[in-house]
């Protein structure tokens, strides 16, 4: 999948709007490249399921680690899984064989919802019944406290590869405990492209830093 389209985030900390680039290769990569006003350049960072390389243009400093939620918050300001980041950005979501086998789909306010268990607490789906599209997702914790709650919208159908795809233009992740929304709205998007590339060419004078 390739898209591109307007990005909002806000948190405690900050807020800001820009226009985002979103490359990912299933099922372990994500390429993400921010820009702010007049096209500059703002961040980059290459996420896979096991670490991240983070390029910060404006100050010129990369970031490497391993991948886990902490690390994802504090570069993308917003705390989530690598899944839900991948997930999130995408619409389309992936469960493990042996969780399938133990589903149980129910109905609430028109919609089939899906209940699945996440390590600790649990992940909830809210399905159209029509186009069987992800209307938003919702991950809990142990309490069944909301970690992550993330809103599809404005889905639109193209063909991809022989198939009928059916994506969300419009994007909200939030984290209620942090206070930390992203919004997005694509406004360019490709799916099934065999050539996809992606990387981030860091520069020889940038400050380069290793997380734990």
């Amino acid at each position: 999948m390739e898209a591109s389209g307007n990005i909002a985030f806000d948190s405690p900390e900050q807020s800001g709007q820009g226009w985002i680039e979103v490359k990912i290769k299933k099922p372990d990569s994500v390429f993400v490249k921010i820009e702010g006003p007049f096209g500059i350049s703002i961040a980059q960072a290459l996420i896979t399921r096991y670490d991240f390389i983070y390029y910060n243009v404006q100050e010129n400093k990369a970031i490497l680690g391993p991948t886990n939620d902490i690390n994802i918050g504090a570069i993308l300001r917003i705390k989530v899984s690598f899944d839900e980041l991948l997930s999130g950005f995408s619409g389309g979501f992936m469960l493990l064989e042996n969780v399938v086998d133990s589903l149980n789909a129910e109905s609430e306010n028109g919609l089939y919802t899906i209940n699945a268990p996440r390590e600790p607490g649990t992940q909830k789906y809210f399905i159209d019944p029509t186009l069987y599209t992800v209307q938003k997702y919702n991950s809990y914790d142990e309490n069944r406290k909301t970690i992550v709650e993330v809103n599809y919208s404005n889905y639109f159908e193209e063909s991809a590869s022989g198939r009928t795809v059916y994506f969300p233009s419009s994007i909200k992740i939030n984290n209620p405990g942090k206070k930390q929304s992203v919004y997005v709205d694509y406004v360019n998007k490709s799916f099934n492209k065999s050539d996809i590339k992606f990387s981030i060419k860091i520069p020889k004078s940038a400050k380069v830093t290793k997380w734990d």
